[in-house]
């Protein structure tokens, strides 16, 4: 017996089932300045799915900028899963289908028996993400870090004074000379007058704790202050997140956040996932170009403020969660046998072509 392996884009080219708009073009809140993504379905050939040597789930298009074909078994999967960018495909408008096949077509006429209950969860989940990310977002506009990184000798406080002044903090830059710190324990250190020497490092900030020898020779010290070591970890974590989000950055999205306080886009995308979940379960459909776009796209432009966004999510959460989702018509469990039928009469339908 023999056989040729097919590469992924091979496959993708031969076996496409289907390909269609994908994103704001599919929602019908694109924008001029908008990518084109586009979404479709491929059948591996037999080799690849009665063998466990050439295995293939999902292939990018490198000569589109955004494209994404799943294997039929993979999408069959996710689909089942609930998965929300994935089950589209499914629903999509016909207007955003650029190709078709039978195979496709079958699938789509039984998509309504291939969504589950399971729909509130993975739309909310998706939609708690987005929210996630614009707190996140919101909380480095309002607090940005500072360009210089957190020092160690910025994070100390005052344990004890022997100096018999009224001193009730202590700023470790005040005795940059002359001064010398000895460890007692742990994160304790005495302050002491020593010449020559400094307790921090200019050029780094950090400690000099080096001293070694017995402490109890030099006597009393000026003070005995503490490094606070969890406050200033946290504080360096927290600068690096910041400037790691600050470098990477979308453009396009920065200048949305700084015009609104806070992710615009990723709002729209939260009321558009949110209400997608809801109407799916009231309905048993899932609305992918929406009705609804005008107003996702005055959100995107900043219509809403940032602390209606995140009422509206709460609010939407809790109703596809508590009301919704107990009352639906949906099964609550995805059809398995179904869709494992579907997989082979479609694998069927390529191969019987080929």
């Amino acid at each position: 017996m023999t056989f040729t392996v097919k590469t992924a884009q091979e496959l993708m080219r031969d076996n496409l089932l289907v390909k269609h708009y994908a994103g704001s073009h599919a929602y019908g809140t694109s924008l001029p300045t908008s990518d084109v993504d586009f979404r479709g379905i491929f059948c591996a050939d037999p080799v690849n799915v009665r063998t466990p040597f050439y295995v293939i789930k999902e292939v990018d298009d490198t000569s589109e900028e955004d494209t994404k074909f799943y294997e039929v078994a993979q999408f069959m999967k996710l689909v089942l899963d609930c998965n929300p960018n994935v089950v589209e495909t499914l629903w999509v408008d016909e207007r955003d289908i650029v190709h078709t096949t039978p195979a496709y077509q079958l699938l789509r006429e039984n998509a309504g028996k291939l969504l589950s209950s399971k729909i509130a969860f993975t739309t909310s989940g998706y939609a708690l993400a987005q929210l996630k990310r614009i707190k996140g977002h919101n909380k480095w506009i309002n607090n940005p870090q500072p360009v210089e990184r957190p020092q160690q000798v910025d994070y100390v406080s005052l344990v004890h004074n022997f100096t018999g002044e009224k001193v009730f903090k202590i700023n470790l830059r005040d005795f940059e000379r002359g001064h010398r710190l000895v460890p007692f324990s742990g994160d304790t250190f005495g302050l002491y007058q020593m010449d020559g020497y400094s307790p921090f490092n200019a050029e780094s900030g950090n400690l000099n704790d080096d001293y070694q020898g017995d402490s109890h020779d030099l006597g009393t010290p000026l003070f005995v202050i503490k490094y606070n070591r969890s406050v200033y970890e946290s504080a360096k974590e927290t600068w690096s997140n910041y400037w790691t989000w600050k470098k990477n950055r979308n453009e396009k999205r920065s200048a949305l956040e700084e015009a609104h306080g806070y992710d615009t886009k990723h709002a729209m995308h939260l009321v558009r996932l949110l209400r997608m979940g809801a109407e799916a379960l009231e309905t048993g459909v899932l609305q992918v170009r929406r009705p609804d776009a005008e107003e996702l796209l005055a959100i995107r432009n900043g219509a809403w403020t940032y602390e209606q966004v995140v009422e509206y999510a709460e609010m939407m959460d809790d109703k596809v969660r508590n009301q919704l989702y107990p009352k639906t018509l949906l099964p609550k469990k995805p059809d398995i046998k179904l869709a494992a039928e579907l997989t082979l009469a479609v694998q069927d339908l390529v191969w019987t072509k080929n």
